[in-house]
């Protein structure tokens, strides 16, 4: 008799069922069976050491999407599949929200990093930034259209834009 799908493989099966792009598991999702790339990944934007501890509690698996369905699938999955979800675009979570849960048994983290695109309007005075872009990237693409125009953002260009704009969405 075989095993039952673990939460990982409903996940995955989910999220491919209800969005455009089905998951590239090689370079979008990881889990601790690959120790190395898990903790990698774990790691990428970790401000507070103190987490990544072995005795912090550790995401069931890490889901970085390439395309806002997936991440419109995600939450809807973790829904479905009552398994909590952690948000990260990457930068300054000193708190360790974005990748740690002290109260959930079971949690995943979505890592917004590869959606990252930015479209400046210089005409209209407007931008689209998905979350995953990072404040220097916003700076950079603002400068190439513009000697005048500008982003009050602050000074750490390595901040995500997700964690420091209350409106940033990578929905349409």
């Amino acid at each position: 008799m075989a095993a039952p799908p673990s939460i990982q493989e409903n996940f995955v099966q989910c999220v491919n069922r209800n969005s455009d792009i089905p998951i590239a598991l090689a370079t979008s999702f990881f889990t601790p069976n690959n120790i190395s790339s898990f903790t990698t990944a774990l790691s990428s934007t970790a401000q507070n050491l103190r987490y990544l501890l072995p005795s912090a509690p550790k995401p069931a698996f890490i889901f970085f999407p390439v395309d806002e369905s997936q991440v419109q699938s995600s939450v809807m999955c973790s829904k479905i599949l009552g398994i909590h979800l952690r948000v990260r675009s990457g930068g300054h979570d000193y708190e360790g929200l974005s990748y740690v849960s002290e109260i959930e048994s079971h949690f995943f983290i979505v890592d917004l990093a590869k959606l990252r695109s930015i479209n400046v309007d210089i005409e209209d005075n407007s931008a689209w930034i998905q979350a995953g872009a990072t404040i220097g990237e916003v700076y950079y693409r603002i400068a190439e259209k513009s000697q005048i125009h500008g982003f009050p953002a602050g000074l750490c260009s390595s901040l995500g834009v997700g964690g420091h704009i209350p409106e940033a969405r990578t929905v349409r």
